[in-house]
């Protein structure tokens, strides 16, 4: 049993990697550079899994942007989801106006 865990979590490990290394030069598809980016995360979640959404994650914080996670699904490709931003970023702006002012969003 605790074989199989440790195999499992190389597996994810191993994709983990990959996925980041695929996020990566996704981002730089899209022209980003190295320097303007903060911070990349990937995540593997089971309870995503089972809920049908994407099982991958990845986050990312730009530069120039500091508080607002960028988040970005694995499925068919790397697309744009969401993001997540500290409320001292952009304060309690309305959506329209937050949507402005975000400015590594995809439209």
């Amino acid at each position: 049993m605790l074989s199989a865990a440790i195999v499992l979590y190389c597996v994810i490990y191993i994709i983990n990697v990959s996925r980041t290394q695929d996020l990566l030069a996704y981002l730089e598809s899209k022209g980003y550079s190295d320097s303007e980016i903060k911070n990349v995360t990937v995540e593997f979640s089971f309870a995503s899994l089972s809920l049908g959404y994407p099982a991958w994650t990845g986050y990312v914080e730009f530069e120039d942007e500091i508080g607002v996670l960028y988040s970005y699904g694995f499925v068919d490709g790397i697309s744009q989801g969401h993001f997540l931003g500290d409320s001292e970023v952009y304060g309690n702006l309305e959506k329209e106006k937050l949507l402005e002012k975000l400015k590594h969003l995809e439209r």
